[in-house]
């Protein structure tokens, strides 16, 4: 078998994580950005400005993230009063029934894998993206 170059890997990868991730929200009926808010206010509740925030980089339109904070509150997932955004007892279930699924995904995708050999290959990765980057890590 031909040597498969690191790009073409790590392309490989990322398309398979993203795929069995969408499958396991799916299950849940989420989305990526309704994962995100939802996991973002697992943690406790939180401003509207503030969630919008925590999660800026993810957002491709200025307007999005209120379609997704409707898309929750629509569904009984997330509550608005008190002056900020909570999870309900709905929104918490399948949030802790979609962590369990990404749990065991995570799990069966480092299969095989033994901690240090996990450890080292987030290492030579980070490496390698400060190399390419301009900076050195580690």
């Amino acid at each position: 078998m031909a040597e498969r170059r690191i790009g073409y890997l790590l392309k490989e990868l990322d398309r398979l994580i993203e795929a069995r991730f969408d499958d396991d929200l799916a299950a849940g009926g989420l989305s990526r950005r309704h994962w995100q808010l939802l996991h973002t206010l697992s943690e406790g509740p939180r401003s509207a400005d503030e969630l919008r925030e925590a999660l800026a980089p993810f957002w491709k339109t200025e307007g999005e993230w209120r379609i997704e904070i409707r898309d929750l509150s629509s569904a009984e997932l997330i509550d608005g009063d008190a002056g900020a955004l909570a999870l309900t007892a709905a929104g918490r279930t399948i949030h802790d029934e979609t962590f369990v699924r990404i749990g065991e995904r995570r799990r069966a995708m480092a299969s095989g894998v033994e901690p240090d050999q996990f450890a080292t290959t987030l290492r030579v990765l980070e490496r390698m993206i400060g190399n390419l980057a301009g900076t050195r890590n580690g």
